[in-house]
């Protein structure tokens, strides 16, 4: 036995792994979710805690992951190590931490729950705040040279916000986490805005960047790139978003003057991911790229051979591939009003000969409607799955809303998400699609039963 655990009168025996940690730090708080900075930054005090030499920190509503993955990769490319931080998971807790693409071991992760431990002397810590203290100081061990973070909520009070910064990359910003950050854009992009340093760098890749981004750049001084004024990507010629997706064409332009000379104008980028939204959240890591290759050393062949290397599921990915006994499985962690418009627009630009089957759950704090009404016109039957925790609902409550929303909805309500899948591919045919979104409880459900049966297969 670690003679760490006995230090705080813990009962852990020598089995006493990952699992066990994370069934402990969930009770390690009252609340789920406590946006303040003090706890957390107390306890990184007293770890007397370094950050890496370089941290890019990566804000917004949608679209942070998937950034996060192509600055990654490309920073890889480099000869960088790095360290990215991502949340939430959808199998595995090990997916939030990274070390050069590779997720960190049980091994280092308990070890880092038990400095945290230690540390805390008894301050109520978040699971959130458990596992963000925990990458920052897996990246301290293995001596990252960029620390790549993905802000969990909001941005302000996020945990994330207590390391300083050297870029902070704003993905596109729409209406979600109301109950916490607030009831419209322009207030829920303030808190987001909040992860920006005094005299710091800002990419805005969204082109509709609300006021208050700029408003609160402008207030600490910082340089802001924004897309559409400071730099393009464009289709090459006229280019349809599936030739594009497939290699074909999109040219990355800026003439503002903190962007290097040799990065000024880039040809033939393909995105790293699916979807045609993809494209703006590539503008946006081209710029961070091209404004930090000064430091990182990343030049502009690491980007175009980086972003092959890139690596992000559930991000309109198709999972299983139509064959001629299987129907096509798409899975997307849409959970919001924007990604489900996004995952939406995906499917338009697909073929499907038969009917699409919607595999769905959602968390009872999300606004359904706005989840289900860009959906709408590409599903035929719904099957809904109940989703346990705090902030779950079961299905016949997600039946009882989608009724207020859909016109003489077909639908079938299932205990839980595997379940919910199983009825789907039973009822699905060869040239039907099934679609799976809502949550990522729902997608990392269903992922892990998919691995689980291959393996046994296999």
């Amino acid at each position: 036995m670690n003679p760490a655990y006995l230090d705080f009168g813990l009962d852990f025996d020598s089995e006493f792994g990952l699992n066990k940690w994370l069934e402990h730090i969930q009770t390690q708080h009252w609340r789920t979710i406590d946006l303040t900075l003090d706890r957390v930054s107390q306890v990184w005090n007293n770890l007397e805690g370094k950050c890496a030499n370089f941290t890019l920190v990566v804000a917004g509503t949608n679209g942070k992951g998937s950034c996060v993955s192509m600055l990654d990769g490309v920073f890889q490319q480099s000869g960088n190590r790095t360290g990215a931080y991502t949340s939430p998971h959808l199998v595995r807790f090990n997916e939030r931490i990274r070390i050069d693409g590779t997720e960190a071991t049980d091994e280092d992760i308990c070890q880092a729950f038990v400095q945290i431990e230690q540390a805390r002397a008894g301050i109520p810590l978040t699971y959130f705040e458990f596992g963000t203290l925990a990458a920052l100081l897996i990246f301290q061990q293995y001596n990252v040279d960029i620390a790549i973070l993905e802000v969990g909520m909001g941005g302000r009070l996020d945990a994330v916000n207590m390391v300083d910064n050297d870029l902070v990359l704003m993905t596109s910003i729409g209406v979600d986490h109301e109950q916490w950050l607030g009831s419209d854009r322009e207030s829920i992009a303030a808190e987001k805005a909040g992860v920006i340093k005094q005299d710091g760098i800002v990419v805005c890749s969204d082109p509709d960047i609300p006021e208050s981004v700029l408003t609160i750049s402008n207030q600490q001084n910082a340089t802001v790139i924004r897309a559409e004024r400071d730099y393009s990507i464009e289709q090459i010629g006229n280019r349809v978003a599936s030739e594009i997706e497939n290699g074909r064409g999109l040219r990355w332009k800026s003439n503002h003057a903190e962007i290097p000379q040799d990065w000024r104008c880039i040809s033939s980028l393909v995105p790293s991911f699916n979807g045609h939204h993809q494209i703006t959240n590539l503008g946006g890591v081209v710029a961070a790229l091209a404004l930090t290759s000064g430091k990182t050393g990343v030049t502009v062949a690491d980007l175009t051979q980086g972003l092959n290397r890139a690596r992000l599921s559930a991000r309109c990915q198709v999972m299983i591939n139509r064959s001629d006994d299987c129907p096509e499985v798409i899975v997307d962690v849409a959970h919001n009003q924007d990604s489900a418009i996004k995952l939406a627009e995906f499917l338009s630009g697909r073929e499907c000969a038969g009917k699409t089957y919607a595999v769905i759950g959602v968390l009872a704090d999300k606004a359904l409607d706005q989840i289900i009404k860009p959906m709408m016109a590409h599903v035929d039957y719904w099957f809904l799955a109940s989703l346990s925790g705090e902030r779950g609902q079961t299905g016949d409550q997600v039946a009882s809303k989608l009724k207020q929303v859909v016109k003489h909805p077909r639908w079938i309500v299932k205990r839980n998400p595997v379940d919910a899948y199983l009825a789907a591919m039973a009822q699905a045919n060869a040239e039907d699609s099934v679609v799976i979104f809502g949550s990522f409880y729902i997608v990392g459900d269903i992922i892990s039963y998919v691995e689980q049966t291959n393996q046994q297969t296999n």
